[in-house]
């Protein structure tokens, strides 16, 4: 059952949301994601990231130095600004040696203070393995018909489906986006990213070097109508850690998590199925929000800054603060904080990646050879060659011992 705290996390989502610039053209709709850090009594609860989106660039179009986001389905950008929250957090806990939300460990890195837990809004079901059969529930007789009559071959290993192919199959990798007609993408279903943060965390590669995994307790999903539920429920389970139950050697510092999925109905006003008639034309916008930031919201369309000119885009300060090669110039930003020393300023964000060791082995138990997401497809070095200006880095750059 929902319960009064679930909804008003969401309630402060939706204010916050509405205190915004930003609204999908008429006859649009969009999905938003949110992350918000709460006491196990609910007498503490702060929103944290807030974001809107549901597109993602086809491979052809992903760029080489960093600037453009790949994914902004809401969710991902969600979490992304979660992450830029709690770099920047650390900033603040160093100017005035204290947090309300973080403390640091005599290992050097941080986590959740004790007793509190993150939580996460989303408008909608994720798209991917959680979603198919709520999908399925909502086509016209004729399709109903037509999928329910599909028989699926036997899927292969170490293999993505593309979106909803092989609909009739059930906890399987999916690519984003759904729709056959669409150009494919090298981004992974919603589902799939939130089943790696289960075990990952959702502090990323960068941020694990200065965080303990911080993980999801709780997951409350609006738009689906009581009936559905108990099976959207199962579904998501499944999706979200069943299907990585069988992975027992991650390192020390990790462990697979299962949020708690819980249901709203508290309405999200520009959903699919709350515009009046209900519209499948998605917004081509998303609007990315991060508490306590200095930096203004931004509107990002194609991955890019809302109303930037093609020739612009690369200047730095047209970059969206949430892509990769801003995240990394706040790494570094992060790094000098608390540390005196910095990695060369050639190493590009791929190796910096990589040297976080730990969280590559944990990456590892879940995507080797024979393991559950071994079919996971990756964007790679190939678009993460690009050190923290920006630039492009073709050489194989060493570590110093």
């Amino acid at each position: 059952m929902p319960s009064d705290e679930d909804d008003i996390f969401v309630t402060d989502s939706l204010a916050i949301y509405s205190s915004l610039n930003f609204k999908p053209a008429p006859g649009k709709f969009t999905i938003m994601a949110s992350f918000a850090l709460t006491s196990a009594n609910n007498s503490t609860r702060k929103v944290i990231a807030l974001s809107t989106g549901s597109k993602c660039l086809p491979e052809v179009r992903l760029p080489l130095k960093g600037d453009i986001l790949h994914d902004c389905h809401a969710e991902v950008l969600a979490r992304r600004c979660a992450v830029r929250w709690f770099l920047e957090e650390i900033a603040r806990f160093a100017a005035d040696q204290r947090s309300e939300w973080i403390e640091r460990h005599p290992s050097g890195k941080f986590s959740l203070k004790e007793g509190l837990r993150m939580i996460m809004y989303i408008s909608t079901v994720p798209c991917g393995d959680a979603s198919m059969r709520y999908l399925a529930s909502s086509q016209d007789d004729e399709m109903a018909v037509l999928k329910n009559s599909t028989v699926s071959l036997p899927f292969p290993p170490n293999t993505a489906s593309r979106g909803r192919d092989n609909y009739s199959l059930y906890g399987v990798l999916r690519t984003k986006p759904g729709r056959a007609d669409s150009p494919p993408t090298l981004s992974m279903s919603c589902s799939d990213k939130i089943a790696t943060w289960n075990a990952i965390g959702i502090q990323g590669a960068l941020g694990s070097r200065f965080f303990h995994p911080i993980y999801i307790s709780k997951v409350i999903i609006g738009e689906v109508d009581e009936g559905m539920q108990e099976l959207v429920r199962a579904d998501c389970k499944r999706a979200f850690w069943e299907r990585l139950e069988s992975i027992h050697d991650f390192p020390a510092d990790y462990q697979l998590h299962r949020p708690d999925v819980q249901f709203t109905t508290v309405i999200f006003p520009h959903s699919r199925t709350s515009l009046t008639p209900p519209s499948n034309s998605s917004c081509n916008e998303s609007v990315c929000w991060i508490a306590d930031s200095a930096k203004t919201p931004e509107v990002l369309i194609n991955g890019g800054k809302r109303g930037v000119p093609p020739k612009h885009r690369y200047k730095t300060m047209f970059r969206p603060q949430l892509s990769k090669v801003s995240l990394f110039q706040l790494y570094r930003e992060t790094l000098s904080i608390l540390e005196s020393t910095v990695e060369l300023d050639q190493y590009t964000y791929h190796r910096v990646k990589k040297m976080m060791v730990e969280y590559q082995i944990t990456k590892h138990c879940l995507q080797a050879s024979g393991r559950p997401f071994s079919g996971w497809i990756k964007s790679g070095e190939r678009w993460e060659s690009f050190d923290s200006s920006g630039m492009e880095q073709k050489q194989n750059i060493q570590i110093l011992d």
